[in-house]
């Protein structure tokens, strides 16, 4: 049984914003179809896009993120192009021009590994699946960036930046994304964050080569416990940049996501368990192992990575389902699809319900009954819930300007906790009592900061931070 929706703030917000739209249809025939095209852009699918250097492992990650092995990892030339990867029937590709020509694609084995022109004139490859993950949300998969790679870095800002601001047909469009780095972020790499310009809450960062960090599967400390305080040090440093920074041991999660862990596969790797860790090691090295044959050691290595294959072999035994699950349990898949469910989905509801209050704007000023349209829209602006654009935009503009600012904190919190406590960092039990005297001592802090003033964006930062604190303390 499917789990009931979590209701947020922004779920409220998008849900009085097709009211009013609907509103609005009823006044003509015109409205009615501009606003259906405004009221399906704000309920679509988030679009979430996989970023990273080349060979960092994105294709690896869609992989297990949709639980197929669509996303093709080696090298051929599909890799070079953006790929958009959505829910539709029949499984079909499709490349799309920069001028937003298209044309299909032969699949082979489920993956499209020819486009039929040169890499050069192509904006993105659309990939179609009947897909219970795609249905409700959409994954881009990027060439990677590299200044060794100059035409794989070209094709990415162009779909992702450069043609979002020339042409929607050379741009995918994105609402958010994971940004996946090997062990420390490189300056270029921060430099293509910013140039990106999604907020901190709409972006994650993933250390996707988890089980290879430090000295690898075979040195005395566990890369995933070096990978977690990895992370934990890369989201403290880019906290303004970055929701935040989780380990994911992509090999595992894809292996885990998409049954390709035989019966076969397990007993192969439980013949194994009895090696003591020197002697696999020159198992892996041999050019003839002594348990199992070549072909059995290149696939386990293809499935499992030296990390896998020196740790799952404890539970091989038990056959393929449990080796299945100790890989889903290590990979941290499990804790980045709920940051991408949860906190990726409702920031992109947010700088939706953002888009389409600009768009009715639009109508109100190219429409006769622009009057009536406007106070609709005042009406859904005048709630509570519509204040979280407020918070939005303030986290938005201060990030890209002064993101060292102390009120990036405060911003981020108010928008990504839950309910009241959550959002001014209390336990959710945390007694009426404190949580009146939190908000009063956070109120009497933003209101002696406006009257110090500062940037503008710190200004608005904390006008907008002196209303969220005022309401919260007016309904306790």
């Amino acid at each position: 049984m499917s789990q009931p929706t979590r209701r947020t703030r922004p779920h409220a917000l998008r849900d009085q914003l097709t009211g009013a739209l609907a509103e609005i249809a009823r006044i003509d025939r015109p409205l009615a179809r501009s606003t259906a095209q405004i009221r399906d852009a704000l309920w679509a699918p988030p679009r979430v896009v996989v970023v990273g250097r080349v060979k960092a492992g994105k294709s690896t990650l869609v992989n297990a993120l949709i639980g197929d092995r669509v996303a093709d990892t080696a090298a051929t030339e599909c890799t070079k192009v953006v790929a958009v990867y959505q829910d539709g029937a029949p499984s079909r590709a499709e490349v799309v021009k920069i001028g937003g020509a298209r044309h299909s694609v032969r699949l082979t084995d489920g993956r499209a590994t020819e486009l039929d022109c040169p890499t050069d004139e192509v904006a993105y490859l659309d990939r179609f699946l009947p897909s219970r993950l795609l249905r409700s949300m959409v994954l881009i998969d990027t060439p990677g960036l590299a200044t060794i790679t100059t035409g794989n870095e070209q094709a990415t800002r162009r779909a992702l930046i450069d043609g979002y601001g020339q042409t929607r047909d050379a741009s995918v469009n994105a609402d958010a994304a994971i940004f996946l780095f090997d062990a420390t972020p490189r300056a270029d790499e921060v430099e293509f964050l910013h140039d990106l310009g999604f907020s901190a809450v709409n972006t994650i960062g993933a250390l996707a080569k988890a089980d290879t960090l430090g000295e690898g599967a075979f040195g005395d400390d566990d890369p995933l416990v070096q990978a977690r305080a990895q992370s934990e040090k890369i989201a403290g440093a880019m906290s303004a940049a970055l929701l935040t920074v989780q380990p994911v041991a992509g090999l595992l999660a894809q292996t885990a996501q998409t049954g390709q862990f035989t019966e076969a596969d397990a007993d192969a790797l439980a013949a194994l368990a009895g090696l003591s860790d020197m002697h696999l090691e020159l198992w892996l090295e041999a050019q003839t192992p002594s348990i199992g044959t070549a072909a059995e050691r290149d696939r386990l290595l293809d499935l499992l990575g030296e990390y896998g294959l020196r740790h799952a072999r404890a539970v091989a035994s038990q056959g393929a389902h449990a080796v299945n699950a100790w890989l889903q349990q290590r990979s941290g898949v499990d804790e980045l699809r709920h940051n991408i469910d949860v906190n990726l989905t409702r920031s992109v509801l947010i700088t939706r319900a953002v888009s389409t209050c600009t768009q009715i704007e639009h109508l109100a000023l190219t429409h006769p009954a622009g009057g009536r349209i406007r106070s609709i829209l005042r009406q859904v602006r005048q709630t509570p819930q519509a204040h979280t654009m407020a918070e939005f935009k303030a986290l938005h503009s201060l990030t890209r300007t002064d993101p060292e600012s102390p009120w990036v904190g405060e911003l981020r919190q108010v928008l990504v906790g839950s309910g009241i406590t959550g959002r001014i960092g209390l336990p959710a039990g945390a007694d009426r009592g404190v949580v009146a005297a939190e908000l009063d001592q956070r109120l009497r802090r933003v209101h002696e900061a406006g009257l110090l003033g500062g940037s503008a964006a710190e200004e608005q930062a904390v006008a907008v931070l002196l209303h969220t604190y005022s309401m919260m303390r007016r309904s306790i």
